[in-house]
């Protein structure tokens, strides 16, 4: 993944999405970022639980964030369940069900949008386990 492609309508979208989720399944951090501008932001619960911060802040401490969180998951698996697109905020939720090792958890992710197609902020929400 070399550029981002720029979300512009529901399909558009939904082919962000794919290419999300793609690049997470092959744990392909370096195309998620790709994804990002250089000095965006990502807010997770879980990266206050690794980095003691909740609040991640540009690539470089995005890629260390993300390298430290999958080293120990030897299994990782998203399944997209929806993405929806606000236009007017370039705004992009994403529903999905994540398999981490032996845990399914519901989760979604807000991304906001540069002009340029890269995304600024995202942000992370974990829920119930499925089971």
């Amino acid at each position: 993944m070399s550029t981002s492609p720029i979300v512009t309508d529901h399909v558009s979208a939904k082919a962000w999405a794919d290419r999300w989720i793609e690049a997470w399944n092959a744990l392909d951090i370096e195309s998620v970022l790709a994804l990002f501008a250089d000095d965006c932001q990502f807010r997770s619960p879980k990266a206050a639980v690794i980095t003691g911060c909740g609040t991640v802040i540009g690539k470089p401490a995005l890629r260390a964030y993300w390298t430290r969180a999958i080293e120990n998951i030897a299994h990782l698996r998203f399944t997209l369940a929806t993405a929806h697109w606000d236009g007017a905020q370039r705004t992009l939720l994403i529903r999905y069900t994540a398999e981490l090792a032996a845990q399914r958890l519901l989760a979604a992710e807000v991304f906001d949008f540069l002009p340029d197609g890269r995304v600024i902020c995202g942000t992370a929400f974990y829920g119930a386990s499925t089971d």
